[in-house]
């Protein structure tokens, strides 16, 4: 979405569904939640990115769950992230009023605080606005089944496992049914009313208090703004360089490191096809790009537990390497097809990425490209990574030949790729070059660059026509 204000009409959903160029994604470097531009929740797992949903309305607007917050009478709406930051701002203007919407995953301090936590805060600006909320959770992708009930007389959903409280201030009297938990109100100028959504995992669920919801907003804005000011960008169209880093930012898994491709699985490459892929992974073909984004943004803890992840990672299933792995760093990614609608009919809905098990030559590249330029930002590998790099370079040099699944992933019967080609030579060139600089043993090097050779004389005589 756009980093400033425009005023439009809340789009029109179809079917029940938001146009996917609605959304705005917020998070806490562990999941994301998606908010369509009429400030319904959509989408979020919990209590990790590649977690099982919650809300996942975006495949399924029947039966997958939404969290809903809209004025109940006719609006128009701006919309913006707060400077340097991931909070979300929605601001509603109607005849009779204006509201502003803020909406946040917020990050625990040094204090006991739920394992998740979104909130969603609602200030009056001017006149008066009636709204109403309506919360609908589907655990499990819709699958598992839900109970709503009242613990201290606050209303909490669970399943398994898994249980949220929903805690609201200055937000009409909340009503619990089998189904939903839902309110209504009337803000006018100055007012402001929270609803948050306080999450368990397998621990105690946690009540808090609106002293201890305001600090933790308040520490989750400051912690941004801080995380912001400290890159070290300086060239051009730096405020979009900046917000494009925010949002690269909303995909590195914290506790691993790790940075997913995508925050969703199954949006459809094209309306009703059935390319509709889980990326909830972290994949070595991006690993190259993703490093040297962030060495370039100034964000070298980031890359140095990128890399060390990856490295960790790989070693799983060294010298072989998988296309993709886990946030967590596992290797099995079992894929499986859930019997939801799909975004406005697109079908199948994947979780899991059967990809994992394809020989992809051109990520072995990637993987030495990575290390080279981790290397050159300063980073040092230690004898062991050092060891199994020169062994990865020893295993291009025996399959460089093979037939694979290339770049597009295609499930077909495997094929020749010049691209794959290309990056097995980029393996073979900076595996030799990390070992000039004996960063990485060297005893193959002569090997190295003579196979290095015969990829360039292959792709020169058979991978293009002059």
């Amino acid at each position: 979405m756009s980093t400033g204000r425009i005023l439009r009409q809340t789009t029109s959903r179809r079917d029940g569904y938001a146009p996917l160029r609605s959304y705005a994604a917020i998070g806490d470097g562990r999941t994301v939640a998606l908010i369509a531009d009429d400030a319904t929740i959509d989408w979020l797992a919990v209590p990790n990115l590649d977690s099982p949903s919650v809300f996942a309305a975006l495949l399924d607007a029947r039966r997958g769950g939404s969290f809903v917050l809209t004025p109940t009478v006719g609006h128009e709406v701006t919309r913006r992230y707060l400077p340097r930051t991931n909070v979300l701002e929605t601001t509603f203007s109607t005849e009779t009023g204006v509201v502003r919407v803020l909406d946040a995953m917020t990050m625990r301090g040094g204090g006991l605080g739920p394992f998740r936590e979104l909130q969603r805060r609602v200030k009056g600006i001017s006149g008066r606005v009636p709204m109403s909320w309506c919360v609908r959770p589907r655990f499990g992708y819709g699958q598992r089944p839900t109970q709503l009930a009242r613990r201290e007389g606050l209303p909490v959903a669970f399943s398994g496992s898994d249980a949220f409280v929903v805690r609201s201030f200055e937000a009409g009297t909340d009503e619990v049914d089998a189904h939903t938990i839902r309110g209504s109100f009337e803000t006018s100028a100055g007012s402001s009313s929270l609803i948050a959504l306080c999450a368990a995992h397998q621990e105690p669920l946690l009540f808090p208090t609106r002293g201890e919801l305001d600090a933790r907003f308040e520490q989750t804005v400051a912690a941004w703004e801080r995380w912001a000011e400290t890159r070290t960008y300086t060239g051009p169209w730096g405020h979009a360089v900046i917000r494009s880093a925010l949002a690269l930012k909303l995909l590195v898994h914290a506790p691993s490191g790790a940075v997913a491709a995508a925050a969703t699985t199954s949006l459809p490459e094209q309306l009703g096809g059935e390319r509709n892929w889980d990326y909830r992974f972290s994949w070595v073909r991006d690993s190259a790009f993703t490093l040297a984004a962030l060495l370039r943004l100034g964000c070298a803890p980031e890359a140095h537990a990128y890399f060390w992840w990856l490295s960790h990672a790989t070693q799983l299933t060294h010298p072989r390497l998988q296309p993709l792995y886990r946030l967590d760093g596992g290797a099995h990614a079992p894929e499986r097809t859930l019997p939801l609608d799909g975004y406005r009919g697109s079908r199948p809905v994947r979780i899991g990425n059967a990809a994992g098990g394809q020989l992809q030559l051109d990520i072995y590249g990637e993987l030495l490209e990575t290390a080279w330029l981790y290397a050159q930002g300063g980073g040092e590998l230690d004898p062991g990574i050092g060891r199994r790099l020169a062994k990865t370079a020893d295993l291009v040099c025996r399959i460089w030949r093979e037939p694979d699944a290339g770049i597009w992933e295609v499930r077909s019967k495997p094929a020749q790729f010049t691209q794959s080609k290309m990056m097995c030579w980029v393996a073979l060139d900076r595996a030799a070059r990390l070992a000039d600089r004996g960063l990485i043993p060297g005893h193959h090097r002569r090997r190295w660059g003579e196979h290095a050779a015969a990829i360039a004389d292959f792709v020169e005589r058979r991978c293009f026509s002059p």
